[in-house]
């Protein structure tokens, strides 16, 4: 016997389409992206000669375990260049990533009055002292941190 009002399994179907569905991610990619542009870009001289330094320190750090010899960067107000040392004696490496580099325009390194710094790493990449290198630029500063580990970190920005 069938009864009437019983109602069919198949005109009740809970759920989304497959058009609402994609009309709500839309909505959302929308929103997500007007978010993303907002924030300000951040990407000045400063912050990307700190970011750069940072991680080619990090770089030659793992080198340095890596080739089983000490190696160093040379800091000066205008730029930076790497080191490694042979039979008793430090040598320039021009292999990239660790080229010579300037600083960008109106980025300056704070030395000390000898008016260059020099960070080693030894080959089992501990660094020979504990070391923080400021940039200064656009009114602000930038201290790029090494670690009696060897961790290389950045500090935040400072008036």
């Amino acid at each position: 016997m069938i009864l009437q009002n019983d109602p069919d399994p198949s005109d009740n179907v809970a759920g989304f389409t497959l058009v609402e569905l994609m009309v709500v991610l839309l909505i959302i990619g929308l929103m997500a992206s007007i978010v993303v542009f907002s924030f300000p870009s951040g990407n000045s001289n400063l912050e990307e000669d700190a970011q750069r330094f940072a991680a080619r320190a990090a770089a030659l750090r793992d080198n340095a375990i890596l080739q089983s010899r000490p190696m160093a960067v040379q800091v000066t107000p205008s730029g930076y260049s790497f080191l490694e040392r042979r039979k008793g004696s430090w040598s320039a490496i021009e292999d990239k990533p660790f080229v010579s580099t300037d600083w960008s325009s109106g980025v300056r390194a704070a030395t000390a009055e000898s008016g260059s710094m020099m960070i080693s790493f030894e080959s089992t990449g501990l660094p020979s002292d504990q070391a923080e290198l400021v940039l200064q630029g656009d009114g602000q500063s930038r201290s790029v941190l090494i670690a009696p580990m060897g961790d290389v970190t950045l500090a935040g920005v400072r008036p």
